[in-house]
């Protein structure tokens, strides 16, 4: 999805309803969050957004210096180094080791990669986000809806499992080092 972002308009700041609206999405798609929501906003903190004009209606939002998430449609979508920094935060998905160079280089996530050995499918309701964890490793490398539920996909291990969003090395990736 984020192959470049050579259209990123300019940033703009968030309005107190913005981001009012803003941490009540986060709070409605991740339970976990509102332990964590004054480390994710401080108070007097600069929250902006930056939409990327392009065919997916993406905007990218920042807090201070740190890119903390996306969103697509309805979908409030964390950055990678924020479930580094707070990984209880959304569902993990383990895939075996084989799928691991496939997802880094952007494919989605197919059934097989999650029910083999090494791969882990935790409960997870179509349409829901996940984080994306590679067999024998530490931090999440991708971001990913789920195109069916976990209880379908283990009746029927066949397609693409997870829809990628995001992932280690992506241009979103990149940005959030420069």
């Amino acid at each position: 999805m984020f192959k470049k972002l050579e259209d990123l308009s300019k940033p703009t700041l968030l309005s107190k309803t913005g981001v009012k609206e803003l941490k009540q999405s986060f709070n409605e798609q991740y339970p976990f969050f509102k332990e964590v929501e004054d480390e994710i906003f401080p108070k007097k903190s600069n929250i902006q957004s930056f939409k990327l004009r392009s065919e997916y209606k993406v905007e990218i939002v920042q807090v201070d210096k740190d890119y903390i998430c996306f969103t697509k449609e309805d979908l409030v979508i964390p950055h990678l180094k924020l479930v580094h920094k707070f990984p209880d935060l959304i569902i993990k998905q383990q895939v075996d080791a084989g799928a691991i160079k496939h997802i880094l280089s952007g494919s989605d996530v197919l059934a097989p990669g999650l029910i083999s050995q090494g791969g882990q499918l935790n409960q997870a309701q179509k349409g829901q986000v996940v984080a994306i964890y590679g067999e024998g490793k530490e931090n999440a490398m991708g971001i990913g809806i789920m195109n069916a539920s976990s209880d379908e996909i283990k009746k029927d291990p066949k397609g693409h499992a997870i829809q990628l969003l995001h992932h280690l090395g992506d241009a979103l990736w990149q940005l959030s080092f420069k």
